[in-house]
């Protein structure tokens, strides 16, 4: 057994039997335990980040996703990018789909301001509306989404 799989089990076993003990705990016991596994899930994670960064350096292509025990591994490529100019952005393609609306020969314009609007929104990867902004508008975003219960998260902050 790789030291990786004992650490595992370790976990495996260590998370059994808290949650054996749960129960008995105190609420200032169950708040440090709580940190503590944020602490661990910190620590995974900059290991992973390590580990990736590793195979990426050392295997830089794989044709296909590689099968490991447990799964598959592969290697996703992409560019980062931040820091969009939002304005310049919309500005620009406001123009080329109103652009492309407007007949060159007639000056007919060929699509309603709403189509227009659709066309621009397909160049955008808006994945969430703003709330406050709909409401202001009377719309209630409860009628274009699924909404779930409501969910309550921890907030960890570590001193150092």
């Amino acid at each position: 057994m790789s030291e990786i799989e004992e650490l595992l089990a370790s976990l495996h076993a260590t998370r059994k039997s808290v949650f054996a003990a749960i129960d008995s705990l105190s609420d200032s016991d169950l708040l440090q335990l709580a940190a503590d596994v944020h602490g661990c899930k910190k620590f995974i994670s900059e290991f992973f980040s390590e580990i990736e960064e590793a195979v990426v350096e050392r295997v830089p292509f794989l044709s296909e996703p590689a099968t490991v025990f447990g799964g598959t591994v592969e290697i996703k490529r992409g560019t980062p990018r931040k820091s969009w100019d939002h304005d310049a952005l919309i500005s620009l393609v406001s123009k080329r789909v109103v652009d492309r609306a407007v007949d060159l020969d007639t000056g007919e314009v060929n699509g309603s301001p709403r189509e227009m609007i659709e066309r621009a929104l397909k160049c955008a990867g808006v994945s969430y509306w703003k709330i406050g902004a709909l409401k202001d508008l009377h719309i209630d975003p409860s009628e274009f989404c699924t909404v779930s219960e409501p969910t309550s998260n921890l907030v960890i902050r570590r001193n150092s």
